[in-house]
Formats: structure tokens, sequence, C-alpha cells
């Protein structure tokens, strides 16, 4: 409509589900600047939605099933010829992987773009700001997008850095960067990244923060002399959650209790894997919470060192999380992890590192976690009542 500030949101599956958790924390943020927001999430598998403002529209996903993907994408009257073209120009015939990642992109693409909610949101996009919150998905039909001044990408890690990619390719990598005007990085390291490999395009790059809300310092103390250490991630490969298990199982002397939240495909076997534990360790693993049940468990229960091993980063929310409340964090250096924990907020691991290097480093951070001050680093760079605000009034409404 005329006169109202509108913004069209594309996510991975938000509002539905548990995913995108960090979102949670800005919509609050861009529902107070837009009139108007729409939602238009790519998937979701349940009807779960989780509560937004008022000036918010959400529409149903494109998809909810792979079958419907498929049917979708292959009766779809989009150009067919742009995507003959793509395969060609981008070689993806050179390998199978690479063709059967690419076929599967363009399924996709022609999937989204014979949603009738797209097509309408499409129509309307000339007089609204256009956020795609990832930089793969949703945003390989940037291409498609009518409005040509305000459209917007943010990439965090898995979206961004090609050589994460079996063959290092992500499909649609050139048409993305040059049909969007603005690229936010959410790590400098990220942002340095893009200006090094795409430079060549022409848009404006930023780095942009994500932030966590202020829930204040939990006032449960910790005096029953038992470590308790805080872990929070998917159980994937990546995020090499079994190496906390066993740096914990070197640590013999000291009672430690460590409470585990996210589920995943390596969730089972993580389990197994805690038939026979020590007497001096205790083990909880929550599966997947949502985001309110991941503050209650900072606010309810005593949270000495937060951990995370994980082989590969963009820069973590939960440990922004973790620092919010004055926790010290030990992690491993890699992505833009460096950029939040510092000698202030914890201590860095090199990315290699051995199970007997993070049992040391934890007993030393517990012994001496009075000397870090994680809340101050959270304070400057990481609040979201800071931080979104700059980044809308910089970057979505510049």
């Amino acid at each position: 409509m005329p006169g109202m500030k509108q913004l069209i949101f594309f996510t991975e599956s938000f509002p539905y589900g548990k995913g995108e958790s960090f979102i949670e924390n800005e919509i609050e943020y861009l529902s107070r600047e837009f009139d108007r927001i729409y939602i238009l999430p790519k998937t979701s598998s349940t009807q779960e939605q989780r509560s937004l403002p008022a000036n918010c529209i959400v529409f149903p996903p494109i998809f909810r099933s792979s079958g419907e993907l498929v049917f979708k994408g292959l009766f779809c009257f989009s150009p067919l010829f742009y995507f003959f073209k793509k395969l060609i120009s981008e070689k993806a015939y050179t390998s199978l992987y690479k063709f059967k990642k690419y076929i599967a992109t363009a399924i996709t693409c022609r999937c989204i773009l014979a949603d009738k909610n797209f097509k309408r949101l499409n129509r309307q996009s000339t007089e609204s700001t256009v956020y795609f919150y990832w930089g793969i998905g949703m945003a390989y039909i940037l291409p498609f997008i009518h409005n040509k001044d305000k459209k917007i990408v943010r990439f965090h890690r898995t979206d961004l850095y090609a050589d994460l990619r079996p063959h290092q390719y992500i499909p649609f990598r050139k048409e993305v960067f040059e049909s969007l005007n603005k690229a936010v990085f959410i790590s400098k390291q990220g942002l340095e990244y893009a200006k090094k490999n795409f430079g060549q395009y022409k848009f404006s790059a930023y780095c942009s923060y994500l932030g966590t809300k202020d829930h204040g310092i939990s006032k449960i103390k910790n005096e029953d002399g038992v470590i308790h250490i805080l872990s929070c991630s998917n159980v994937v490969p990546v995020k090499r959650v079994s190496l906390i298990l066993k740096s914990l199982l070197l640590i013999p002397d000291r009672p430690i209790q460590w409470t585990h939240i996210g589920g995943g495909k390596g969730f089972n076997a993580l389990q197994q894997q805690l038939q026979q534990l020590p007497a001096n360790l205790t083990v909880n693993l929550t599966g997947a919470i949502t985001n309110r049940e991941v503050i209650g468990h900072y606010l309810h229960h005593p949270v000495d060192i937060f951990v995370n091993v994980s082989a590969s980063e963009g820069l973590p929310v939960s440990i922004m999380e973790a620092i919010s409340f004055n926790i010290p964090v030990i992690a491993t250096n890699v992505g833009g992890t460096n950029e939040i924990v510092t000698s202030e907020s914890g201590v860095l691991l090199d990315p290699h590192f051995s199970a007997q290097e993070l049992a040391d480093q934890i007993v030393r951070v517990y012994e001496h976690k009075d000397r870090f001050h994680p809340r101050r680093l959270w304070e400057e760079k990481f609040n979201a009542g800071k931080n979104y605000p700059r980044f809308i009034s910089q970057i979505l409404n510049d």
C-alpha cells in the first residue's frame, strides 16, 4: 500500500518449528520499524508456529515435503531456458555431485517461482524492502525479484563459504551477488572473505553482528562444588559434541555436571556413549528445546562454563547468549569465533585441539573464572538492543 513501510522477509522455515531461533531476537525490532512485515518461509514439516508481533503476516511454507517440492518444481512454467543456460555456464555437468545439486536447486527455484504467495509478494516488491535471511535457498530466486533497489541478503556460514561444500560448489553464486544491492555478514571474517572472493560484483557490503536480548544475570550461584558445563548445538558431525564427553572423562577428580542442549542425527549415538559414566560425571541431554527454554536454563540453573568445539562456525549466537549471562566460554578458533571469544570472555582452542587440552582448560577456567568479564563484551558488541536498531537504520533504511 502506498505510504506504508513494508518488509518482505524470506526465511528457511521461521516462524514454523524451532529452527532459526535467532530471528526471534531480530523480528521484534523489525516490527517496530515497518508498518507491515510479510514472512514467506521456504519449507517446514510442522504446523507449529511461534508467536509474532501483530504486524507480521505469515504465509504457508512453499513446500512441506520433497514430493510437493518435486511436483511444483517440475510443473512450473517459469523460463526453462534460464536454468538450462545456467547449467552450462556453471559447468554443473562436470561431476555427478554438481549435476545433482544443480538439478535439485533448479527444481527448488521453480517451485518457489510457481508459488502463488511468492507471485503476490513479488508484484508488490517494488514498494517494499526485500530481505533474505540466508544467501542460499530462497536467495536463489533473486534474479526474478522485481525490486531493483532494496534487495538485502544476510550471509552466515554454510551459505557463504564454498570451501565447506563438496567440490566447493554453491549453485547460482554469481547470480545472487549480481542481483543483490546489499550484502550483510554476521562477522568481520565473513565480510573479508566476501571482499576477497566476490569483490568483482557491485554491491554494498556490511558487517552487522547478530545480537541477543538482555535477560540479566542469573542469581543462581554454584554452591555445590560441581563444575557445571553447558553446550548448545545440533548433534551433527561438524559440531563434534562427543569430543566434549571425551574431554570430561579425563577429569576424574572433579565432580562435573554437563548439560547439552540440542538434537540431531547424532543424538542417539551420543546417548549410547553415556551407558557407563564414572561416578563424578553427570550428563543431561535435553534434545531440541525452544529458545525460551534455553534462556530458562541460564536463569534457573548454575552454569560455570560454556563450551563450543565446532569444526566450523559463522559467529555463534549460542555464545552471545552465554556471555550475556556473564558465563566464560571455551571455544574453537574457527570462523568469526575469535571476534566474540577474547581474553575478556574466555579461551580459544586450536581447531585441532586434543581432548586433554580441553580438559585442562575446563579446570583452569573454572578455577580462575573471576578473571573473566564476558558480559562487558556482550554489552559492547552483541546486545540486540543496540545491534538491530543500528542494522535497520544503517542498512535496511539507508
